[in-house]
């Protein structure tokens, strides 16, 4: 894509990285909209249509619901294939995968779609696809040994005999496959899990290696698509995300610029815009169709994995209610990745657009496509007073702090967290005595379906005193300030209560 026509994207709200989709949605939908686009985003047939999803953890048929709804979406959008990016159930077991099976051939009869044509299985295995269990394990989730024993997929060859029982298709630990002239490589899960270092089995290639002697038909311009389970190390969500391999295969794909790799396993939403990663290769983080787990470092989030302080004064956000999934289309000059929350059925904002041949563009440079979120005009904070419990049970007398959430509006960004400061007047300096950053309760999910109202709370024992402890210097005064930022850490404008006398 050239210089030119990115510009003109740009002039019509659109980006690279987060602009509004340019194929079959609704933005098109206007014909004034669609007379102000430039020429060469009016074919609106794309080359290739294809749905993503990962880490389903599928265990019961209840938990099929949300599957069965995601690929009755990509169905109704005459999909070509159907990429299932690893997890596909929990507790690696035999009885599970035939539920996913039976879920795919609902909806999927004979793996053929509404006019008849075939949709691929682009499938890989996960670690909980294929993990061993010891007794202990098994206890825990309440699952006979015996049982665990007799339908574990990790032993010997049942990894390969079961899929290819339940879904008529060969398996092999590294495959490729071509659909509708586009490549798709499977890298499948066997990782040591104390150091996720890929492990090849006997006689097999590496991935590396794997790659190269398909080279002619990989390298290139046009694009390929490489799933596996884990991200690629230094990708997508890097360095703050957990569940990134070992390097292996970074070092793999970065020799070919046109990859497109699709991963799972970290559970990142979707809505955060560095899910997607633009450099030696593109990296697309594919996020979870049975939960979702945010990033640490926020009032109501936690490292995961990591120990819990338990002085936070909110609970940790379990997006247990998040479920997201994607569609890919391909077109010559573009690929576009509608992102769509599966449990509302609604958007998860403006499809990512990637131009085609691949080119690098770093974080730092997309955060400067869209400016910062902003509170609308009229905005205010209050703040009450009430008992806050924090993760360790404890009562601590506190203030609310209450603040609109900030949407998508006049080309800017919907808010991804908040900065929430509590500041003092000192003589003629205002110093930050206390800062917080706080998701809004719903900020995974589509933005109708979030809460309009974010809160944080802040102890007494944190402020100035009378409220806090005792102290000598008398005559300051504080406030509450409240800034909106982007996921690249980007801060709108604050808003702010009046100054108070203490």
């Amino acid at each position: 894509m050239t210089e030119e026509r990115l510009g003109r994207m740009r002039m019509n709200g659109m980006t690279a990285a987060s602009g509004p989709s340019l194929g079959r949605r609704g933005f098109l939908g206007s014909a004034a909209a669609f007379a102000a686009m430039p020429a060469w985003v009016q074919d609106t047939s794309p080359r290739l249509v294809f749905g993503i999803l990962s880490d389903m953890h599928v265990t019961v048929p209840e938990t099929c619901v949300h599957l069965e709804k995601a690929l009755r979406y990509f169905r109704e959008q005459d999909v070509d294939a159907v990429v299932f990016a690893g997890d596909m159930i929990d507790d690696g077991l035999e009885s599970e995968l035939a539920l996913v099976a039976a879920t795919w051939y609902r909806v999927f009869p004979g793996d053929r779609g509404r006019d008849g044509r075939k949709v691929e299985k682009l499938f890989v295995y996960g670690n909980h696809d294929v993990q061993r269990y010891s007794p202990e394990w098994a206890a825990m989730q309440k699952i006979p040994w015996e049982k665990a024993q007799r339908e574990e997929l990790g032993a010997g060859s049942r990894r390969k005999d079961v899929f290819e029982r339940l879904f008529n298709e060969e398996w092999k630990p590294l495959w490729m496959k071509t659909v509708k002239g586009y490549r798709f490589v499977g890298s499948d899960y066997q990782y040591r899990r104390d150091r996720q270092r890929r492990v090849e089995g006997p006689g097999e290639p590496s991935l590396g290696d794997f790659l190269e002697a398909h080279r002619a038909d990989l390298a290139g311009e046009k694009p390929f698509f490489f799933i596996q389970h884990m991200h690629p190390k230094g990708t997508c969500s890097a360095p703050w995300t957990w569940g990134q391999d070992d390097g292996t295969s970074t070092r793999a794909l970065e020799r070919f610029p046109n990859a497109v790799a699709l991963t799972g396993h970290s559970h990142t939403p979707l809505n955060d815009e560095r899910t997607l990663w633009r450099g030696t290769f593109t990296s697309v983080g594919t996020a979870a169709l049975r939960f979702l787990i945010p990033f640490g470092g926020r009032e109501n989030s936690e490292i995961d994995g990591a120990e819990d302080t338990g002085e936070q004064l909110m609970p940790r956000l379990r997006p247990y209610d998040g479920k997201h999934g994607m569609v890919c289309r391909v077109y010559d000059d573009r690929i576009e990745f509608e992102r769509r929350d599966f449990m509302n059925g609604l958007s998860l904002g403006p499809d990512w657009v990637v131009p085609l041949p691949a080119r690098a563009e770093s974080f730092e440079q997309r955060s400067r496509r869209m400016p910062p979120p902003e509170f609308p005009a009229g905005a205010a904070v209050s703040v009450s007073r009430g008992v806050a419990r924090s993760r360790k049970g404890v009562e601590t007398p506190a203030l609310f702090v209450s603040f609109p959430n900030v949407f998508a509006a006049g080309g800017r960004a919907r808010a991804f967290d908040f900065e929430v400061c509590l500041e003092e007047m000192d003589v003629d300096a205002v110093k930050v005595r206390r800062s917080k950053r706080v998701y809004s309760a719903g900020y995974y999910r589509a933005e109708a379906a979030d809460e309009r109202t974010v809160t944080c709370p802040f102890a007494l024992a944190d402020l100035p005193p009378p409220n806090g402890p005792l102290d000598p210097m008398r005559g300051r005064r504080w406030r509450f300030s409240v800034r909106p930022c982007d996921c690249f850490g980007r801060k709108g404008a604050a808003i702010s209560t009046d100054w108070s006398a203490v």
